[in-house]
């Protein structure tokens, strides 16, 4: 079980399904010392309990998210949205998983990186690569408020 802390990222993502394996890539590259970083492949609902028992004071989600954008675009994506987008292939809704944790964060954002392609046996493509970077880049400068916000 991980120290309590106020900040948590959680990724998601099936890695050996192309871009789809964004969040867990950002997981996998981010470390921070004030961050508590789990990656939560295509299961994040097995990690509920760390949340639940922590209270984290922030929880990141980073997830591929089908926006209708240009691939690799990054957008924070409200809430209220989740249930409209195809995000990821993980086995339980993303919207309930934010719904089940929403009473043990204090605040959860919904960071989506659009895919350019969800192929089984792909690696993440040269724009979502680039985005993942990107991402992690601005979690270590805390500028998350540099991503738009999706409309």
């Amino acid at each position: 079980m991980p120290k309590k802390s106020k900040n948590f990222l959680l990724g998601i993502g099936n890695t050996l399904r192309g871009d789809d394996g964004a969040g867990s890539f950002v997981a996998q590259h981010f470390q921070h010392r004030h961050w508590i970083v789990i990656d939560g492949k295509s299961a994040p609902e097995n990690f509920t309990s760390i949340f639940k028992n922590s209270h984290p004071k922030l929880l990141i989600i980073v997830d591929a998210a089908e926006m209708n954008l240009a691939a690799g675009s990054i957008r924070l994506i409200p809430l209220d949205k989740v249930v409209s987008l195809q995000l990821s292939t993980h086995s339980i809704s993303l919207s309930y998983l934010i719904q089940y944790l929403t009473p043990y964060c204090q605040e959860i954002i919904l960071i989506g990186i659009q895919p350019l392609s969800t192929r089984i046996g792909e690696s993440l493509s040269e724009p979502v690569l680039k985005a993942c970077y990107l991402l992690i880049d601005l979690l270590k400068k805390n500028q998350l408020k540099s991503i738009p916000t999706l409309n």
